[in-house]
């Protein structure tokens, strides 16, 4: 197929490229202008050079999308628009920032319909059901963001669920939970661990006794994947692992495997049970859809992976 990616510079969009092109399909990588992210693409075509033909990348803004069509008359069936400002930090709640996400994923839509794709992938994100303790099931759980960037990720597909329809292009919602491994943002809490530990320090941390669900970039981008590859995907997805246990329990094995003699601040940092997230995703829906991998990365070997 052919397929555009916007966002692809980021954590997930360079992974998700690479496994698209090694699946065998053309790939037009859209980033913004002047990015210096853009050794990240060329990267794969280096390791992979059997996949240079099938890459094209595009610099251009998320504010002038239409010029994919307009300026490039690019041609395409799938758009996976990953592209969001303000993920992480202060700006997950600034208004302006994520406001504006949702206009973008609007054009996007559009625009995908005029470059002629039949499906539009988005990224939403577990942050939309908010402070959920149980099991999550994408067309039972009722959505409660107490962030502004959770709010914007559902108004996105919302909105964009009846933008869809309305001009005939078909749209799928992952949504994605907590994905780590090779290639991820300094920042996470994983990173974080893994640096602290390899320092010879204790890792302060909360509680750690929430739910939790780590999902290995390998295993995101193959299930997100898979969804544009389906005729049968349409809505919210869960992308997450088997996996769920305890955080505390996910830390304790990041700590077994790098430093098994250091000991963890569990309840250094206080946390707030109203802005805690509880992650307990069914994933039965995707996995009847046939686009959960065969076999998974275990957590534990994703985490060697990621040292």
């Amino acid at each position: 197929m052919r397929i555009i990616v916007t966002g692809a510079t980021g954590f997930i969009g360079t992974a998700l490229v690479e496994e698209l092109l090694l699946n065998g399909h053309s790939v037009t990588a859209v980033i913004r202008p002047n990015s210096d992210k853009i050794q990240k693409l060329t990267t794969i075509t280096q390791h992979h050079p059997n996949t240079e033909k099938r890459l094209q990348i595009v610099e251009v803004a998320l504010e002038e999308l239409e010029k994919l069509h307009t300026e490039y008359d690019i041609k395409a069936d799938v758009w996976y628009h990953l592209a969001w400002n303000g993920s992480g930090g202060d700006a997950r709640n600034d208004f302006a920032i994520q406001y504006l996400n949702v206009g973008y994923f609007a054009d996007a839509i559009r625009t995908a319909k005029s470059c002629g794709c039949i499906k539009v992938i988005g990224a939403g994100s577990q942050a939309e059901y908010g402070v959920v303790h149980g099991l999550a099931v994408e067309d039972q759980t009722v959505p409660r963001p107490f962030m502004m960037y959770g709010a914007a990720k559902l108004a996105a597909y919302q909105m964009g669920q009846v933008l869809a329809k309305q001009i005939g292009i078909q749209l799928v919602w992952p949504r994605i939970y907590s994905v780590y491994g090779v290639g991820e943002n300094s920042g996470t809490l994983v990173s974080y661990v893994i640096e602290t530990l390899k320092k010879g320090e204790e890792p302060q941390l909360s509680p750690c006794e929430n739910m939790w669900n780590f999902l290995n970039i390998m295993d995101c981008v193959s299930m997100i994947r898979k969804l544009g590859e389906s005729k049968e995907a349409e809505g919210i997805y869960h992308v997450a692992s088997e996996d769920t246990r305890l955080l505390k329990d996910f830390v304790t094995e990041i700590r077994d495997i790098i430093a098994p003699d250091l000991t963890l601040g569990f309840g250094a940092k206080q946390s707030d049970p109203s802005r805690t997230f509880w992650l307990e995703p069914s994933v039965e829906k995707i996995k009847k859809l046939g686009a959960f991998p065969e076999q998974t990365v275990e957590f534990a070997e994703g985490i060697r992976r990621r040292m």
